[in-house]
């Protein structure tokens, strides 16, 4: 087994990217929402609620991109046959 001091090499890069491209456009959307603001009139509690449907799934999304690459280095590593 060799040691790698990097998880997200290429090879797990291109494997994660389903995961990387949804990140990237739920952080569009919510750097979108902070400088547009299309909901001005909103009060406290539906800016929170707004955010906190992009947040939280960026959030979850990003932990088990996280955990899915480390599976995958761990897989890669692991030699098969004689």
């Amino acid at each position: 087994m060799t040691s790698h001091s990097s998880v997200f090499e290429k090879d797990v890069l291109l494997d994660i990217a389903v995961n990387i491209i949804p990140l990237v456009i739920m952080l569009a959307f919510a750097v979108l929402f902070w400088v547009v603001d299309p909901w001005t009139s909103s009060d406290l509690l539906s800016r929170v609620l707004q955010y906190a449907l992009i947040v939280l799934p960026f959030v979850g999304l990003a932990i088990l991109t996280y955990v899915a690459a480390n599976r995958i280095e761990v897989a890669e590593d692991v030699e098969v046959g004689p």
